[in-house]
């Protein structure tokens, strides 16, 4: 009976080890396993943190490289008095228009200012949006639209306003995927300025681009129209001094004090050849006549690009006289060359 008791306790004693034992090692291995769950947390959070920061400056050196290769915009926003300084004779906005903006790109012009920037005007009117160009000193046949179709009709038309109601244009029109896209240009040959105003729009049927580029004709932005010499009197403006034309040529007249008055004139013989004669006159109010001496006319050739190729000094001790008609109305007569004979000029 005591052999089998302390059997017993034996036995108890050694399940009770095993127990222990076994719990050790349950322990032992749930540890082993968390650190090397920890240490697998740790590599790949440090893997995500490597990626990402490998991310972030592949990012930053694709933004660097566009930014390095991306073209500038030879594009500049300005105000309509620097686009006015930049061309003469510009147009402006209609009256019921909306402006957008206008803006200049800067061309490699000479030392003449030849050819000049490449004005542009954008605006809205009627839910349509239009685009006017002007361009100073570029040849005759200079496409400055930046619309470059192949047109599927165009007709040689007449504007009202530019050029005295004579001015030579084309109006063009694209239809494409039920598009439309009117474009009117014209060149203006005696001073050597180039023009288009273009729109788009679902349906241009019955649409008339030619009366909106004839509202843009501005008599204010003619060339010396309220733009006085240095030095001239700034005091009363005769009724008749200001800008006149005829055929391909025009004259301006500015007072300068004392009855005597500034004359220019600027007489085109075709697309590359003009002359400009430059004097000055005393104003008779009895015969109404201004009566001078001192001219100097110089003959122009220009080159193909519109710049000045040759400036010859034909003379430079001119005679004639200005007869004053009226206030909108003059007879220029020219001693040398008669240029303007049988003419009547007008504003």
């Amino acid at each position: 009976m005591k052999n089998r008791l302390i059997s017993s306790i034996m036995m108890a004693t050694l399940a009770l080890e095993l127990v222990a034992c076994g719990g050790a090692k349950d322990t032992d291995t749930s540890k082993e396993e968390a650190a090397v769950t920890e240490q697998q947390e740790d590599a790949a959070e440090e893997a995500s943190s490597e990626e990402a920061s490998a991310e972030e400056e592949a990012s930053e050196e694709t933004a660097e490289s566009a930014e390095n290769t991306e073209i500038a915009n030879p594009w500049r926003e300005c105000t309509e008095e620097e686009a006015n300084a930049a061309c003469p004779r510009l147009f402006k906005a209609p009256e019921d228009a909306v402006v957008n903006g206008w803006s200049l790109m800067d061309a490699n012009s000479n030392e003449n200012g030849v050819p000049g920037a490449l004005v542009e005007l954008d605006f809205r009117m009627e839910g349509m949006d239009y685009t006017a160009r002007a361009q100073y000193g570029v040849g005759e046949n200079e496409d400055i639209s930046g619309i470059y179709y192949d047109w599927d009709n165009t007709e040689d038309i007449t504007l009202a306003n530019w050029g005295e109601g004579h001015m030579p244009a084309k109006l063009s029109r694209h239809i494409e995927d039920g598009w439309m896209i009117d474009l009117c240009t014209w060149y203006d040959i005696e001073i050597g300025i180039a023009y288009s105003l273009s729109v788009e729009a679902e349906d241009l049927e019955g649409f008339d681009l030619q009366a909106i580029a004839e509202q843009m004709y501005s008599a204010e932005n003619e060339p010396y129209v309220g733009e006085p010499e240095e030095g001239e009197s700034q005091g009363q403006v005769q009724p008749f001094e200001g800008q006149y034309y005829a055929g391909r040529g025009n004259l301006s007249i500015t007072g300068q004090g004392d009855d005597t008055y500034l004359i220019e004139v600027w007489w085109g013989s075709s697309a590359s050849e003009h002359s400009e004669w430059v004097m000055h006159g005393t104003y008779n109010e009895s015969t109404q006549t201004i009566t001078y001496s001192d001219c100097e006319k110089h003959d122009f050739v220009l080159n193909e690009n519109g710049e000045v190729d040759t400036d010859d000094i034909a003379y430079t001790d001119g005679s004639g006289s200005i007869k004053i008609v009226d206030d909108s109305s003059i007879i220029w007569t020219d001693d040398q060359d008669h240029i303007a004979d049988d003419l009547t000029l007008e504003r």
